[in-house]
């Protein structure tokens, strides 16, 4: 018969992030409610109130399986609250139609409707981020992520442990044969790096900040194109000290605001239209170095919530400038911020010299690590929508992995995609990696365009400009982020295809990357990692990811997917530029440096209260499989291959250097184009020694090339890319 084979043309891999999720309870059915208990195992039905429910689960009937559930406890459910009693549960099914969640062993408490302080907490490792646009008839997880340009890609397929069982007097075969435990090992990729974003799964932290947050553009005088800017209020005429600061012009334009109303702002003249803009107060002068006058109150315009004992402000400076500047304050009192520091360099400079400041949105409640939602009120929350991205800026710094005597820093900034709006709070699609106090912090909203309005990141196609990029700092973290893959497998164009074979991977962590580049062509990086489940679409209702037909299909979504348009070539070799021993090398032909994780997926004893059937999408309620994957030592390692010119390398063996806080190994990469801001990235390599240098004398009589390897301490890579996450 014709097509009825599976094909690799047609086949299909995306991923995405695992998020967890939380829900209040109401005290009512709205919120989450006990059903019933029997034998070890209680039923808990979810409410309308979730983000993660509209009339049935937005998550896949039994996607939840495997996963881990605490409740924090009130008056209600203080029997099963995990500070005291360190109870927590296993899911073993959860049906979407009927919104109910399995878990096992049963709940401690018997009460019916969770009270207001009852919070239950899906943990991350192994959830998929659910998709706000999922039916019961369609079901679908958020995995729209594009791979990569890949060369080879290999699923961590099931390998179950056989058990063989001779017995006595039974003959000489085998007599009985068990499945026991499953391991999801040898998963494998190798691709063009069009971007370093893998390097964030193997180093596990990350910094995120756009250059320019939002901005404003004008599509006709007097009017904003889209919507309001978070940080604005409406307010009434006569507006006095109010301006619009065009960024990036080749002259200066300020325009004085004297009202606003939604998106019409009184005062923006032709000469802005089109162009991007700050909008904010004047600044005026200042009383000492650390404090800022600006030219109104800064409640005039500015949304409430911005007010108390600190936060974020940004500067657009009045002159031809393309930078946007943060600084923090700890003190604001009419028209005066005081207590001010840069956070990039210039914002007091900048806003001394008659720039427009624009005080951020302010958190309502602290963000502790590992938080899956941020309460920023209801409301700067109803600005959002879901899709939109939130950007915290934080004036505090995380102390990162360094030969220092002092430890190097990055400040904790995050940005994370909205996946759900409830009241006051923005559910996000990872969980939040650094804690974040109010008065350290601002937010913006972030939204991707087709172009590069409203500080949407955007590459111009002529010259490869990089516009409004976002600036990632990734260094070695203490965890690793899990991901997910979705793969299809189907036997015809058409989609989802009779006879379609989708899977998802759940729990992956990378084990290994190596990244490698030669004279011959691109940037490659391969890496290795593994999963903890793997999940069946085995009913034929769930509705697969096609990268170019329906997920990345626009100018805006391959942004989302982490495909930019003109940002998917790789970056290439002769783009490429090393410093070792503090010096370039200018004759090297290979370099390579790999990160090691040493996981250890772990498997527990927990048994299964379920009756199993095939159909199970998940079978044995994942009991088989590891629960987690656990990071022990990380190893980094560089060796590079160079055409020897000197005696260099040998006297680094001979004198056995040890490089700590000098000469560090510097890749500089940067993509092909004719504009100066283009994508670009660095990774730097810290605190090495040698191990070996071979000076062999060639076969071939001719140019002598040395083989270096080295070990690393530190690793950290900072990259300018078009995407707001990784």
């Amino acid at each position: 018969m014709v097509n009825t084979v599976f094909k690799g043309d047609i086949a299909e891999v995306s991923w995405g992030k695992e998020t967890g999720l939380v829900l209040d309870g109401t005290g009512d059915a709205t919120g989450w409610a006990l059903t019933s208990s029997t034998g070890n195992t209680s039923l808990i039905t979810i409410g309308s109130t979730a983000v993660w429910q509209s009339t049935t689960l937005l998550l896949p009937d039994n996607a939840l399986v495997g996963c881990v559930l605490t409740i924090s406890g009130g008056t209600d459910f203080g029997s099963d609250d995990y500070a005291s009693s360190r109870r927590s549960y296993y899911i073993i099914g959860n049906d979407t139609t009927s919104n109910t969640i399995t878990v096992q062993p049963a709940l401690v408490s018997s009460a019916g409707n969770a009270g207001v302080a009852d919070i239950l907490t899906i943990h991350p490792i192994q959830c998929p981020t659910f998709d706000s646009g999922m039916t019961d008839a369609s079901q679908r997880v958020r995995t729209d992520q594009f791979f990569g340009l890949l060369d080879s890609f290999s699923l961590p397929e099931p390998e179950i442990d056989v058990r063989q069982q001779h017995v006595i007097g039974m003959g000489r075969d085998v007599n009985l044969l068990t499945s026991g435990k499953e391991t999801l090992a040898g998963g494998s990729m190798s691709l063009n790096a069009h971007s370093l974003r893998w390097l964030k799964y193997a180093l596990g932290g990350v910094s995120s900040i756009s250059t320019t947050g939002e901005l404003s553009s004008a599509s006709a005088a007097d009017t904003i194109r889209t919507a309001r800017p978070l940080h604005l209020k409406d307010a009434a005429g006569a507006l006095v000290g109010c301006a619009a600061q065009g960024v990036g012009l080749a002259t200066a334009d300020q325009d004085a605001i004297t009202a606003i109303s939604g998106t019409t702002m009184t005062g923006i003249a032709a000469g802005l239209v089109d162009d991007e803009v700050l909008i904010g107060l004047t600044s005026a002068t200042h009383a000492t170095d650390t404090s800022i006058t600006l030219g109104a109150n800064f409640d005039t315009i500015h949304l409430t919530g911005t007010l108390g004992d600190g936060g974020i402000f940004k500067v657009a400076k009045n002159a031809n400038d393309n930078d946007i500047k943060y600084g923090s304050y700890t003190g604001a009192a009419t028209t005066v911020l005081s207590g001010c520091l840069d956070i990039t360099t210039g914002a007091l400079a900048d806003a001394r010299a008659g720039g427009v400041v624009a005080l951020l949105p302010k958190i309502v409640a602290a963000v502790s690590i590992g938080d899956m939602r941020v309460d920023i009120g209801a409301t700067n929350a109803a600005l959002f929508t879901v899709g939109e991205y939130i950007s915290i800026v934080d004036k505090d710094t995380f102390s990162i992995p360094g030969a220092d005597a002092t430890l190097p820093t990055v400040f904790k900034h995050e940005i994370r995609r909205v996946i759900g709006i409830s009241g006051a709070y923005l559910y996000v699609e990872e969980p939040f990696q650094f804690a974040h106090a109010i008065d350290s912090c601002g937010v913006e909203r972030l939204t991707y365009l087709s172009d590069g309005k409203r500080g949407s990141p955007n590459i111009v196609s002529s010259s490869k400009e990089l516009q409004n990029g976002i600036t990632h700092t990734m260094f070695g973290a203490t965890r690793l982020p899990t991901f997910m893959i979705e793969q299809s497998f189907r036997r015809t164009d058409a989609s989802p295809g009779d006879g379609q074979l989708l899977r998802l991977y759940n729990g992956c962590k990378v084990e290994s990357a190596t990244i490698n580049a030669n004279t011959e062509g691109e940037l490659k990086m391969d890496l290795s990692y593994e999963a903890t489940r793997h999940y069946t679409d085995t009913a034929g209702v769930m509705s697969p990811h096609r990268m170019f037909e329906d997920t990345a299909n626009t100018a805006a979504n391959r942004k989302v997917s982490g495909i930019a348009v003109d940002g998917e070539k790789p970056y290439l070799f002769q783009d490429i530029s090393i410093e070792v021993f503090g010096a370039p090398v200018l004759r090297g032909t290979q370099f390579e440096f790999q990160i090691t994780n040493g996981n250890q997926a772990r498997h527990y004893i927990r048994g299964y209260e379920g009756v199993q059937a095939d159909s199970d999408q998940v079978q044995v309620g994942n009991t088989q499989a590891p629960l987690e994957i656990t990071e022990s030592k990380r190893a980094y390692t560089f060796r590079f291959s160079a055409i020897v010119e000197d005696d260099r390398l040998w006297e680094q063996v001979r004198t056995r250097k040890h490089h700590v806080n000098t000469n560090d190994i510097v890749l500089r990469l940067k993509k092909r184009g004719t504009n100066a801001t283009r994508e670009s990235a660095t990774i730097t390599l810290e605190d090495y020694t040698i191990v070996k240098a071979d000076h062999q004398v060639p076969d071939d009589k001719g140019a002598v090339v040395v083989e270096v390897d080295l070990l690393v301490r530190h690793l950290k890579v900072e990259e300018n890319s078009p995407y707001f996450t990784l």
